[in-house]
């Protein structure tokens, strides 16, 4: 006696439709959760921000002066884009957290406190940050993140980060690839 396998049933047309609209909402989903995800002081251009410390586009270039004589040559320089509002725990965390090594500046787009950091620059017509290539953020406004110059006055690396100093790690990696 001969046994043969049972034959198995092919998918129907609706249980394959069925799977790709069920893929399909699956993909919106996720592609909503993304979005919300970006924030207002987020660059409009996700591939522009925080792009990577070796991205072959205009840098290194020659770092504009901020303040007098800062970026100083001899020693990386952070200089950090920030907005009034927030400033002031933006300037401690960061002061406390990046390299001791490294020179901090602090461009603001209006008046604030920022307290441990000598260099400070009221900027609130943006030229500076023009000048270092910033993007404004999907809001609109001033840019807010940082631009880090290398010890030969270049600009190593610029982005927009609506937090800095939750990313200082990330600073503190670029100033020591240097």
């Amino acid at each position: 006696m001969i046994v043969r396998p049972a034959r198995t049933a092919l998918p129907t047309r609706r249980a394959l439709v069925a799977v790709w609209v069920a893929a399909a909402a699956a993909f919106v989903v996720l592609v909503s959760v993304a979005q919300r995800l970006e924030g207002p002081l987020d660059d409009p251009d996700q591939a522009e921000q925080r792009v990577g410390f070796v991205d072959e586009g205009p840098l290194p270039r020659p770092a504009p002066m901020v303040t007098d004589g800062m970026p100083a040559g001899g020693r990386p320089t952070v200089v950090l884009f920030l907005r009034p509002a927030g400033a002031a725990a933006q300037c401690r965390d960061v002061s406390r957290r990046v390299s001791p090594t490294a020179a901090l500046v602090v461009v603001l787009a209006g008046p604030a406190s920022c307290v441990g950091i000598p260099a400070v620059l009221v900027d609130p017509e943006r030229r500076t940050a023009v000048a270092y290539g910033m993007r404004s953020p999907a809001d609109g406004g001033p840019p807010v993140g940082y631009a880090v110059v290398d010890a030969e006055t270049r600009i190593r690396y610029r982005t927009l980060d609506p937090d800095p100093a939750a990313h200082s790690r990330e600073i503190t990696t670029i100033l020591g690839a240097l």
